[in-house]
């Protein structure tokens, strides 16, 4: 029993070391582990986050805008240079990620900048584009006399989408009022009125559809937007 007693002592206090080591060591493999999971994950959201960042500044360049109201493109961050007026929901497209003094850059419909306060996004459907069709023509040509003034009527030409604008006095910068399309028909002025301007653009006077001036367009290249009735 004596002898029991001597060696069971050791044998004990021997157990209980090798049970404390592993707990020591149980103990500095789980904060081992948490360790790493811990800079693992705050690395994923460093990445994550650097991602995100990305892709949002990322995400300017050629998107579509559109005008607030009637503005113009100028040539550099100022308003002392304006080089073509925007009507209220024309569109136009980002040329860099981020403005610079309330000014953002544009590459469409022309390369300028313009004030980011007067821009919106641009809606996420479709303009939907109305094609007037032609009315049929009759078979049978009957000759009537030609009504006093009927040499007033002009067929716009021009067949962009937008159309030409009919503004307030013959300026590029003056108010607008109406917007006329390819072969719709316009009335001038009786007497005829037109003017020429320092980029050598024609404007004529209109009656109808409203009172006010319309580009004819460039006579010296023969680009014109009207020509005469048929």
């Amino acid at each position: 029993m004596k002898n029991m007693s001597y060696w069971g002592t050791p044998v004990a206090l021997l157990a209980l070391a090798l049970s404390a080591v592993g707990d020591i060591r149980a103990i500095a493999t789980v904060f081992s582990n948490t360790s790493s999971a811990n800079l693992i994950l705050e690395a994923e959201l460093n990445q994550s986050q650097q991602k995100r960042t990305f892709h949002l500044a990322q995400g300017l360049v050629g998107q579509c805008r559109a005008a607030s109201r009637s503005i113009f493109v100028y040539r550099e961050r100022s308003s002392a240079s304006p080089t073509r007026a925007l009507e209220s929901n024309e569109q136009v497209v980002l040329a860099e990620e981020d403005g610079r003094g309330g000014w953002i850059a544009i590459s469409s419909p022309i390369r300028g900048f313009v004030e980011a306060r007067d821009l919106k996004r641009c809606s996420e459907e479709p303009e939907e584009v109305v094609i007037r069709p032609r009315p049929p023509r009759s078979e049978e040509v009957v000759t009537r006399p030609r009504p006093p003034g009927s040499n007033l009527c002009r067929q716009v030409t021009y067949q962009g989408l937008e159309g030409v604008v009919v503004r307030e006095r013959p300026d590029i910068y003056s108010r607008p009022l109406s917007t006329v399309f390819f072969e719709e028909r316009v009335t001038l002025n009786n007497p005829p009125q037109s003017r020429v301007d320092s980029e050598g653009r024609e404007w004529v006077r209109l009656t109808s559809p409203v009172v006010g001036w319309m580009s004819n367009g460039f006579p010296a290249t023969g680009d014109l937007n009207l020509s005469a009735c048929f």
